[in-house]
């Protein structure tokens, strides 16, 4: 499924284990956002699907915004922001997400 956040096209996909385990090298990953493909890749048949998909949609709207979660700490408020300016966004694409499943 396609989405566009801030004039950026990105792209979810859900993979098998062997997918998300070739970009993490780990074996508990349940989601990851990849930047520079602009995708995100959530791990399938798993039970909390669509929490995986709101955490990685936070990863998004924190890239797309230009909060670089690298190098920032946040502290409540910034927290607080975060979830007001993003909640919106984050449930619509979760019931497009919905809709394709």
């Amino acid at each position: 499924m396609k989405f566009e956040i801030n004039n950026s096209e990105w792209e979810i996909k859900t993979v098998d284990e062997a997918v998300i385990n070739n970009e993490m090298k780990n074996d508990y990953t349940l989601g990851i956002t990849i930047y520079k493909k602009q995708e995100i890749l959530l791990l399938e048949n798993q039970v909390n699907i669509i929490k995986t998909l709101k955490h990685e949609l936070v990863h998004v709207w924190l890239w797309e915004y230009g909060h670089n979660q690298h190098e920032k700490e946040f502290n409540y408020e910034d927290v607080c922001e975060i979830v007001t300016c993003s909640n919106d966004f984050i449930n619509e694409i979760v019931e497009k997400y919905k809709q394709v499943m």
